[in-house]
């Protein structure tokens, strides 16, 4: 058999096991809410026209098309079932928390959380001190300005960090349908940001450090620097943080620090009690305590064998292996290391990723790390992402 006989084969096979992924994820699923119309033949129908459609225009069958054309299908029924949610939930938490901040009124949990709130804005607030007068600043603003300003600001940034990872244009506008990425623009979550910042990491290395004020956990791509000697930007980060802490402390006094570290201990005792809602996609939610640690101790450790943009890339798999809680949007950081697969693997795992957020989407983590040792998966023409980026 030729090669590319057996890579029309690998990715047919492929594209059968999108397929069967997808109705299995969405067996329960319905459109555009519960009480719509079943997802899984609405999916098929809308792919099965578009492969067809393919077929006609191209004038083969091409096993690409198909695992393409699946992917995008399942993610673009997916974002309509994200628009039935609760939006910029996310933004009204730090807006609240703003809000309590100005009043003198405790911000962080100062009890477990049992149930999950009716209004969603209601989750507990876990950033830390030195956001809160920013947030309160906001929260003093015309909620309208607030929320056009968020959404703008979040979709320039999230284009920006695609163009920077180097998707043309028409694909990184195009991203912004990708269920993590939509997701996070929805809820209004600074996960966007983070992911500008991760994208950003090759020009302004400073930028790993400052989004652990945003997401302390992903202080683990920070470690990328340490791995890349690249102590001048690891230190102008600090420096920025430590400044923030500083400047921050009349304001908010080291109440607001013991608050929050008994704010974090509180949500972590809460997190069993609610580990659908609490724990997301995080990997303590599905395997017990020590095996996450050993899971995210591995993950750093395999990240720390990469070099230059690869490693990157990795340490952008290892902050989502190591995060003690996530959501569809806490994927964004693992886009790099994705980017870096051959077509076939990219769109198996895009598609994996654009339904049904759960322990499946796993699968596309490891389909990244088997990369770094599986020549199969990996891209022949040795780009990937960041092709624009310097050396140092």
């Amino acid at each position: 058999m030729t090669r590319a006989g057996r890579e029309d084969r690998l990715g047919w096979a492929l594209a059968a096991g999108l397929a069967g992924y997808v109705l299995f994820a969405t067996v329960d699923w319905r459109l555009p809410d519960a009480a719509g119309v079943p997802f899984g033949p609405a999916w098929a129908a809308l792919a099965g026209a578009g492969v067809l459609g393919a077929r006609f225009v191209r004038r083969r069958w091409e096993p690409l098309a198909a695992l393409a054309i699946a992917a995008i299908a399942a993610a673009l029924l997916t974002d309509l079932t994200q628009f039935w949610g609760q939006p910029l939930r996310d933004l009204g938490i730090y807006l609240k928390a703003g809000e309590h901040y100005a009043a003198g009124a405790p911000v962080y949990p100062t009890g477990l959380v049992t149930a999950r709130p009716a209004d969603l804005t209601d989750y507990p607030f876990l950033y830390p001190p030195p956001a809160l007068p920013v947030f309160a600043l906001l929260a003093a603003l015309p909620r309208p300005l607030v929320e056009a300003g968020l959404l703008a600001g979040s979709i320039a940034a999230a284009v920006g960090g695609l163009r920077l990872l180097g998707l043309p244009w028409r694909w990184a506008v195009a991203a912004l349908a990708w269920p993590p990425l939509l997701q996070g623009l929805y809820v209004g979550n600074v996960s966007v940001a983070a992911f500008a910042l991760f994208a950003a990491a090759p020009w302004f290395g400073a930028g790993l450090v400052l989004s652990a004020v945003l997401k302390p956990y992903a202080a683990v791509a920070g470690l990328w620097l340490v791995r890349e000697g690249r102590f001048r930007q690891l230190l102008a980060g600090a420096a920025a943080v430590a400044a923030l802490g500083l400047v921050t402390l009349p304001l908010v006094g080291l109440d607001a620090w013991r608050a929050w570290i008994e704010g974090l201990r509180l949500y972590a005792a809460s997190q069993p009690l609610l580990p659908e809602y609490l724990y997301g996609l995080g990997l303590p939610r599905y395997v017990p305590s020590l095996a996450f640690a050993g899971l995210a101790a591995g993950a750093v450790a395999w990240a720390w064998l990469g070099r230059g943009r690869g490693g990157l890339a990795r340490f952008g798999v290892a902050t989502v292996v190591a995060a003690p809680s996530a959501f569809a949007h806490g994927f964004l950081v693992a886009l790099p290391a994705f980017l870096g697969l051959r077509a076939a693997w990219l769109w198996l795992v895009l598609g994996i990723t654009s339904v049904a957020p759960g322990v499946a989407w796993w699968l596309a983590i490891l389909v990244a790390v088997a990369a770094s040792s599986l020549p199969g998966f990996r891209r022949e023409d040795g780009g990937g992402p960041w092709p624009a980026a310097p050396t140092r």
